[in-house]
């Protein structure tokens, strides 16, 4: 197909936090992927601190923090609540700090909380109902640097969905220190984030769980393969390589074989976690983020040959570990947790009948599929990522 091509290439520097990624380029959307390429890193600006809970406790922050999360040296059924403060003043009602369904795998002796979204908190009053020491993690997004190019005219993706790349999202790939691993893909699980619902700004609070799971809980990335905002919009998350400009990252290698992620505490190789943004507790995913999830699971099976409505026996390529379980599941299949959450996992059985009415005969995905955004840089990672204990 002839088409004609517009390029122009910016390079933005210093733009301080708070403003939208699409304002700095002048009204570009970063995710149609179809239309725009986007290389960005986005540097996040942190601060930890470290308080000894007696009753409630304030934490200042040198900055109006996006984004927090807080964690603490066991006492794992401790309740713990935050209160936002954008003036240090006024602070607004106590909200539960939920458990981060990735630490709980970290088993590391202490409890991770969920990221949480603070909306431009500068005190966080933090209570427990018990005493003990608490860390707080506040971030917000610090330098951007975006290398952008439009293209027009250009074809949509047909088979495979259309995925926001790490560069799309604002990875910054520098924190990045775990060597891909990669196996054949036998199953799909599905995961909630456990953080805010009606989120105003999903890419960040991606470029926090990024941060969160790859720093302070020394994952060396983040956990999941791909997220999927509550538009349907579907992420890349774990780095499997560089992609060509055209390509929507697949997290495949060249042969077709899955990264291994770190979802799910001994079924992580030769699996896809794929994560709904938000807490699935209490409520059940849109219909737009379901029909985002559906779509990336009925592109995995029908290119790796698994049927949706099977429960095949999972072999641990790692260990040679041996277990039947559905197909397609969710994280409380393999592991003991509350996630993808108690509303949303009954649908599951739809879900997958959904995508096996996805997948006909016809259907024939391709490897190479349309334009999308630019591919991620190329981190350097350090060794260790073959292990799947994690």
């Amino acid at each position: 197909m002839s088409k004609s091509r517009i390029s122009r290439r910016t390079f933005i520097r210093g733009i301080g936090a708070g403003v939208a990624l699409g304002s700095v380029l002048g009204g570009v959307d970063l995710f149609r992927p179809a239309r725009v390429y986007a290389r960005v890193t986005i540097k996040s600006r942190t601060h930890e601190q470290e308080q000894t809970l007696g009753g409630a406790s304030v934490y200042a922050l040198p900055f109006a923090a996006s984004h927090a999360a807080l964690f603490w040296v066991g006492e794992h059924d401790a309740r713990v609540t935050a209160s936002f403060s954008s003036d240090g003043v006024v602070f607004g009602p106590p909200v539960p700090v939920a458990h981060d369904e990735i630490g709980e795998q970290r088993r590391d002796g202490r409890t991770y909380g969920a990221v949480m979204v603070t909306g431009g908190a500068i005190a966080i009053r933090v209570t427990s109902d018990r005493p003990h020491r608490v860390r707080l993690l506040g971030l917000t997004d610090g330098e951007r640097q975006v290398t952008y190019e439009t293209e027009e005219n250009v074809a949509g993706a047909t088979s495979m969905p259309a995925v926001v790349s790490r560069a799309g999202w604002g990875c910054d790939e520098s924190l990045m220190t775990w060597s891909p691993a990669f196996y054949p893909i036998q199953k799909l699980i599905s995961h909630h984030t456990a953080t805010q619902n009606n989120d105003p700004d999903p890419a960040a609070t991606i470029r926090s769980i990024y941060y969160y799971h790859a720093v302070t809980q020394t994952w060396g990335d983040i956990g999941y393969n791909f997220l999927v905002d509550e538009k349907g919009r579907i992420y890349e998350g774990r780095y499997s390589r560089t992609y060509t400009a055209g390509q929507y990252p697949n997290g495949e290698d060249s042969s077709g074989r899955g990264v291994t992620a770190a979802h799910a505490y001994q079924f992580n190789s030769g699996t896809v976690g794929i994560a709904l943004l938000g807490t699935l507790t209490n409520q059940d995913a849109t219909r737009a983020a379901r029909n985002g999830l559906e779509q990336m699971m009925a592109w995995k099976a029908s290119t790796h040959g698994i049927d949706p409505r099977g429960n095949k026996t999972y072999v641990n390529p790692v260990t040679g570990v041996r277990t039947t379980f559905p197909n397609i599941a969710g994280h409380l299949d393999v592991n003991a947790t509350e996630c993808p959450g108690s509303k949303f996992y009954p649908t599951l059985p739809t879900i997958r009948t959904d995508v096996a009415a996805m997948i006909t005969p016809s259907t024939t995905p391709s490897p190479s599929p349309s334009p999308s955004p630019s591919p991620s840089p190329s981190p350097s990672p350090t060794p260790g990522g073959g292990n799947d204990q994690h």
